[in-house]
């Protein structure tokens, strides 16, 4: 009885004695039932979406067929009885296959500045359809260039296209020209076919071995500057016949161009900014009458620099501080210099560097009456309560602002005699 009440009162499973390991064989293979319809269902659903995703390059153009764009140079049209003025976009688009070598045919031109007038940017764009029989390719455009009476007027108009175009990269280089900026691109350069690429390696060249150029600017740089109300400078172009000279800067108020920059004060801004990264540094010693001048040259290889700023009796005081080290390229020093004469020739520099910055922050301050340097942003960050009471009047407040200099400089290497 009492097993009786056991089997009675326990599972099925106890009642007929079924192993544990025997139901839980059972328990998977009534899952496995119940599973198995849903597979083949899974496996057309992958079959009928996969082709989806295997469509290939539907739209794919052949890289032979495409019209890449360079450079493109953007002017003012010259206005004329009853017209008005609009852009004169003109774009270098390059052929492929012709600069490959593959085309034998004489009469295509590897390269082909097309030009489209218009009153937007976009417009221009659209109308190189009427002018030219293939799509043109945005996506490897290297620079643009800006045409002297335009900037003047200002140039962030001409350039939100490439704010907001997908085909636009923020690097793209953003060029100043001294004249026409279509000029620049129908330039025949000796070495290379496309000028458009000339330019571009231009300004790569100019920042990696010379500090004659500004750091090099960015439509990408150049749109967050002026949009948080800063001023800029900006490579400057200069056409002639076979070449171009690519020195100085384009001063920048806003996106308004106000003047420009030699190459040599581009040099001071490049130390007071401390991007001075690369370049040389020339002094001129005593000259002695019926004598060539000696000159001393110190390749730089950093600098940096720092900004520091207070308020006296309710005016603002800047504070520069411009450290920089460098080999000695060229000098007399004889083959055996010593300390003293390392040092005299370090004395030398800073006075330089000193005399340079500082003669650049006057012609800011009272010629242009334009802070290019950064200072307004120092004082935003650091003296706030002042910046808040004078940032619309910033302007007027940065002519009268003192900035102190100080600068300082080593030699490293003085070479070897032989």
């Amino acid at each position: 009885m009492e097993q009786v009440g056991k089997l009675a009162g326990g599972s099925s499973c106890q009642r007929h004695s079924w192993p544990a390991g025997y139901r839980v064989q059972m328990a998977k293979q009534g899952e496995k039932r119940m599973i198995a319809p849903v597979y083949p269902r899974l496996l057309l659903m992958l079959l009928l979406l996969l082709p989806l995703f295997l469509t290939g390059c539907w739209d794919r153009v052949e890289i032979q067929d495409r019209l890449f764009v360079m450079s493109v140079a953007i002017d003012k049209t010259k206005e004329s009885a009853g017209k008005r003025s609009y852009y004169e976009f003109t774009a270098q688009l390059t052929e492929a296959s012709a600069l490959s070598g593959k085309v034998n045919n004489p009469h295509i031109s590897p390269v082909w500045n097309a030009t489209t007038s218009g009153p937007s940017i976009f417009e221009c764009i659209r109308l190189m359809a009427t002018r030219v029989a293939r799509q043109p390719y945005y996506e490897h455009l290297q620079s643009i260039v800006i045409g002297e009476e335009l900037a003047k007027e200002g140039i962030d108009r001409a350039l939100d296209l490439f704010y907001r175009d997908h085909e636009s990269r923020r690097k793209i280089k953003l060029i100043i020209a001294k004249g026409a900026a279509k000029d620049a691109l129908h330039v025949k350069p000796k070495l290379l076919p496309v000028s458009g690429r000339y330019i571009s390696l231009l300004t790569e060249e100019g920042e990696a071995k010379t500090a004659r150029l500004p750091k090099t600017a960015s439509i990408g740089q150049f749109s967050s500057n002026y949009h948080n109300g800063g001023n800029s400078v900006l490579p400057a172009i200069r056409t002639e016949k076979h070449e171009v000279k690519m020195a100085g800067g384009a001063i920048m108020k806003g996106d308004q161009l106000i003047g420009w920059l030699s190459d040599q004060d581009v040099k001071a801004l490049r130390w007071i900014n401390g991007t001075f990264s690369a370049g040389d540094e020339i002094i001129v010693q005593k000259i002695r009458k019926k004598k060539m001048p000696k000159f001393t040259t110190l390749e730089v290889k950093g600098a940096r620099s720092t900004v520091k700023t207070s308020i006296q009796n309710g005016q603002p005081v800047i504070s520069l501080y411009i450290r920089g080290e460098g080999n000695l390229a060229e000098d007399g020093l004889g083959h055996n210099p010593t300390l003293d004469k390392i040092k005299d020739r370090e004395q030398l520099i800073n006075h330089e560097i000193k005399k340079k910055a500082e003669g650049l922050i006057a012609l800011m301050q009272k010629k242009y009456k334009t802070d290019i340097f950064g200072f307004g942003e120092e004082l935003r960050r650091h003296q706030y309560p002042y910046w808040k009471a004078h940032q619309h009047d910033w302007d007027e407040q940065f002519q009268n602002v003192e900035v102190q200099v100080d600068v300082q400089t080593f030699i490293r290497r003085t070479g070897q005699f032989k």
